[in-house]
């Protein structure tokens, strides 16, 4: 044979293969080495109370922090302290200020903004305090830490630098660093275990599960106001109440006048337990740990009592507030009454809610709104907002089909339609109730735009055109200043780098504030996922979704596709903001050689309309399945590149279930699938999550029953001592797989929760990348 021709005959075999697997590219671009090259991409702004001011955090890329001055007499080392500020441990090597006339540090700076002058400044110049502190300090001692303490003094000029065991007032406009003299002795302040009354005369407190009140001042004597407190049926804010011998607070709540309190008690006493175990550690037995567990269908379920009492009077009665059995209850936050108290009680199937005015005086109950949703409420995005002494009610509901609020009077009686139309209004960020003004995120309102993105508008109580505040095309999340006079706006996009900046109360541009620097980023390589849209199986929803490549990409390779899920109910696993590592570390899984996708499904995303949000009702196993494998069919048909030959599926939780029953469902197009931490029995999951989204008149679908119909390759994962996904669901569908004879693999994490902790994570994304490529790829 000729040698040439041999040699490509040799070649043949490889050239067929096609894409190969590299682990190498898979950690480059691992999460916990992209994170090092991304520093602060938001910011949590402090606002000041005596101006429009506020300061903030942010650092840059780790990677990039310098040890400076070559010759070592200077280094560097930034940490958290256990407070939370920001210590820089400082070598003072010399005493002469000029030897840090270099420092720097790129990480933990705080920053103080002022929208009025539309000024941002460094909080605290560390170069000028490094020196100030050498010359107060004659140079002594060589070493120590100084630490950072954003507490402003009561003129807002000032804040505060810890040296050596001495405090400092620091001037942040002036630079000046003053030593802070010996204070005037204060009176001592006085705190006591539990709940003050607003005028500083009574206390209430807990004790063994009872509780208890008494005068601060006078006659001290504490008075027993219950006898029948108990483990689990406790007034106690801990339910075990360990502290036999002590107070513990309660959740009684104060009127402002301090005559009057209010408390709901919750009665877990009959509900059954679970119990996981953990086999990590260096205890000599394993440990096993049982808590409480509600599961659908329980006869048994929490029960609430709600209670008045009178402190002059040292007595409390309990008010009759039954309405629907095992019918849960709240009481509303950051009420002002001192006549009456409102909560909201809904009905075990969740499909009915009133809100309800308890008489303070007379314990009289009364309805105040009711409200019915079929199948169920979207409790993700309900919200009630009491205002101007409950003359204003704004209330949420979808019973037009989209998320809205309207406009109640005290009595119950509709006064308007607040927001309508085909869009969904959200979470309310702030009400004003002197100009009668909400400010609300809104979803699906701007056509053209992803109906996921959250836009802030304000409207009036009575109703009208809701004015954009952000109008860039991407999402936004707000922080609006006490006063209302500013906001502080993050926006980004997948494909648009965020961006945070201050705007005025109409949504006026006043200043930039953290523009994040993504270039070692992509120096590293790093590139941004890419955006699509498909239909789902009725042909007409638009779904949206997000697709990984490998960045060494060939569109003239084929690459076998893996689906990330996640099947709601109320969210979606697609990002809708500008997003380097994702949780579920798509970005490294791509490298190893796949097309990653990730998109919505009917039954998913609370935010779009009740249809929408509520599709899955009733086939909570099922129902996002076909959506799935029809988007990933759209997509081959649309991109070449993709092997729909080689699909794979993997999700966490509620996705671990669904990956599980997709490739017992669809057993000749899902080869591959890794289920982690998946409710694949949903009779031992959440009894809120079963019988909302469930409901109690359908049977539940198990994936046990799909076990003997598995063709592919399937790896279960569990975290040993997961609480909230109980190991038993994944034991189950272990018993199945075995009970039909199927080869499959199972991986059990010790000690480990719902949330993967290090170096269990690592761990489990290594063979998630492995055991796909093993089978998807040469």
């Amino acid at each position: 044979m000729n040698k040439f021709l041999f040699f490509l005959y040799l070649l043949l075999p490889l050239a067929t293969l096609g894409q190969l697997a590299d682990y190498k590219a898979a950690e480059r671009f691992d999460a916990p080495n992209l994170q090092k090259l991304v520093g602060s991409t938001q910011i949590v702004p402090f606002f000041l109370k005596k101006s429009n001011k506020f300061w903030f955090r942010a650092n840059g890329p780790a990677s990039s922090a310098k040890q400076l001055n070559e010759n070592g007499r200077v280094k560097a080392l930034a940490e958290q302290n256990a407070e939370g500020y920001d210590v820089v441990t400082v070598a003072l090597v010399s005493s002469t200020p000029k030897s840090l006339t270099s420092f720097e540090l790129n990480k933990n700076n705080y920053y103080l903004v002022d929208p009025d002058k539309k000024q941002k400044i460094e909080l605290f110049d560390k170069v000028a305090i490094s020196r100030k502190l050498q010359v107060l300090t004659k140079g002594q001692p060589s070493r120590t830490s100084v630490t950072y303490d954003p507490s402003f003094s009561d003129d807002e000029q000032t804040v505060q630098v810890a040296y050596n065991g001495e405090r400092y007032d620091y001037n942040y406009t002036t630079k000046t660093l003053v030593k802070q003299g010996k204070k005037a002795v204060q009176k001592k302040t006085v705190y006591y275990m539990g709940n003050t009354s607003p005028d500083k005369k009574w206390l209430l407190y807990a004790r063994q599960h009872n509780l208890y009140i008494k005068s601060i001042s006078g006659d001290t004597t504490e008075h027993l106001l219950t006898n029948d407190g108990a483990e689990y049926h406790s007034f106690s804010i801990n339910n075990l109440d360990e502290f036999a011998s002590g107070n513990s607070a309660t959740d009684a709540v104060w009127t402002p006048n301090s005559k009057l309190f209010y408390v709901l008690r919750k009665d877990t006493r009959k509900v059954k337990t679970l119990t996981v175990v953990s086999s990590a550690g260096n205890f000599n037995r394993p440990n096993a740990t049982s808590y409480k567990y509600e599961l659908p269908g329980d006869k048994d379920v929490a029960q609430y009592d709600f209670y008045v009492g009178n402190a002059a009077a040292h007595t409390l009665k309990k008010v009759n507030i039954d309405r629907w059995p095992d019918q849960e209850v709240e009481v509303l936050r950051n009420q002002t009454s001192n006549e009456e108290v409102f909560i909201l009680r809904k009905k075990r199937s969740r499909d009915e809610i009133e809100l309800c005015a308890v008489d303070l005086n007379t314990g009289v109950l009364s309805v105040v709104i009711n409200e019915v949703s079929k199948p169920f409420i979207n409790t993700d995005l309900f919200n009630v907002s009491l205002n101007n002494g409950v003359r204003d009610i704004l209330w949420w509901s979808d019973r037009s089909g989209w998320g809205h609020y309207y406009h109640y009077d005290r009595n119950g009686k509709l006064l308007n339609t607040v927001t309508k139309g085909d869009w969904t209004a959200g979470k309310i960020v702030a009400t004003d109730s002197v100009k009668r003004l909400i400010y609300f995120y809104g979803y699906g309102k701007e056509k053209g735009r992803n109906p996921n993105y959250a836009f802030l508008y304000k409207v009036g109580f009575d109703g009208g055109n809701p004015q954009l505040l952000t109008p860039e095309d991407a999402t936004h999340a707000v922080f609006i200043s006490p006063n209302q006079k500013y906001f502080v706006d993050y926006y980004s996009r997948i494909d648009l780098e965020p961006t945070t900046i201050v705007r005025n109360a109409e949504g006026k541009y006043i200043e930039e504030v953290l523009k994040p620097d993504f270039s070692q980023l992509y120096a590293y390589g790093w590139k941004k996922p890419e955006m699509f849209t498909v239909k789902a199986k009725d042909g007409i929803t638009e779904l949206y979704g997000l697709m990984w490549k490998p960045f060494n990409f060939d569109p003239n390779k084929k690459y076998p596709i893996i689906s990330q899920v996640y099947p709601g109910p109320f969210t979606e696993t697609v990002w809708t903001e500008f997003t380097v590592f994702d949780r579920y570390n798509n970005t490294s899984l791509a490298q190893t050689g796949f097309i990653v996708v990730v998109m919505g499904h009917r039954g998913s995303s609370p935010y779009r309309n009740a249809q929408y949000y509520k599709y899955g009702h009733g086939n909570l196993r099922d129902y996002a399945l076909e959506d799935d494998k029809y988007g990933l069919e759209q997509l081959a048909a649309r991109f070449n590149f993709i092997d729909l030959n080689k699909v794979g599926i993997f999700g966490h939780s509620g996705g671990g279930m669904m990956s599980t029953a997709a490739i017992c469902t669809y057993p000749d197009f899902y080869k591959v699938a890794v289920s982690s931490s998946g409710n694949h029995d949903n009779r031992i999951y959440n009894r809120t999550w079963g019988e909302t989204y469930q409901g109690f008149d359908r049977p539940v679908a198990l994936n046990q029953s799909l076990a003997k119909s598995l063709k592919g390759h399937l790896l279960l994962v569990t975290g040993e001592s997961d609480q909230n996904v109980n190991p038993a669901n994944t034991y189950r569908m272990a018993d199945a797989l075995i009970k039909a004879d199927k080869d499959f693999d199972l991986l059990v994490l010790p000690g480990q929760s719902h949330t993967y902790e290090e170096p269990y994570k690592t761990y489990f994304q290594k063979r998630l990348r492995k055991y796909f490529a093993t089978y998807l790829l040469p």
